[in-house]
Formats: C-alpha cells, sequence, structure tokens
C-alpha cells in the first residue's frame, strides 16, 4: 500500500492506493494518527484503494474517532464499489461521510 498526503492549510488529503489490509495497516496507522493531530478537516481519497479488510476498517475507525475527538471532519472520497460494498456490510456507510 502507498500512502501520499496533500496538505492545505487546515486540510489533509491522504491518497491510497493498493490494499488497506492486515499487512498495511500498521503501516497506515500511525500515519493516520499524526494527521489526525495536525489536520482539522482530512480526506481519505480513495480512489486507487482495491481492497479493504477488518484491519483496514480498524484504521479507518481509529482515525474517525480521534477526528471526532477534537471536532474535526473526516472525508472519504472516490471509493469504488467494492470498497463500498464493505463500508455498507459492517455499518459504516451510516457513520462516515463520504464525497
Amino acid at each position: 500500500m502507498e500512502i501520499n498526503l496533500v496538505s492545505r492549510e487546515n486540510e489533509g488529503e491522504l491518497i491510497l492506493s493498493g490494499r488497506l489490509d492486515a499487512n498495511s495497516a500498521p503501516e497506515a496507522e500511525p500515519i493516520f494518527r499524526e494527521v489526525a493531530e495536525r489536520f482539522d478537516r482530512v480526506i481519505l481519497n480513495m480512489e486507487q484503494l482495491d481492497y479493504i479488510s477488518s484491519a483496514g476498517l480498524r484504521v479507518i475507525k481509529i482515525l474517525h474517532m480521534a477526528m471526532k475527538k477534537k471536532d474535526g471532519e473526516l472525508v472519504l472520497s472516490n471509493v469504488n464499489k467494492m470498497v463500498m460494498e464493505v463500508f455498507e456490510l459492517v455499518g459504516f456507510a451510516g457513520l462516515l461521510k463520504f464525497q
């Protein structure tokens, strides 16, 4: 998995590509935590994300909770159909904000 950060004042966009799974989630977690501390608004651009597992869902939930705790905003963008189905199956579709 590859994560690229685009920084815009109070907003950080993380561009995710590849697979967010048990192998990559441990690398993603500290990056997600740092971005949550640094920005008031975080966008997870998932246009190039091919797959997400329960480990990936876990780190997204950690990011969501960190942003909520500080009254920030987390937005998921460009979510492909397969990944969106996973969010819907586990009930995240109603919890998270999508654009």
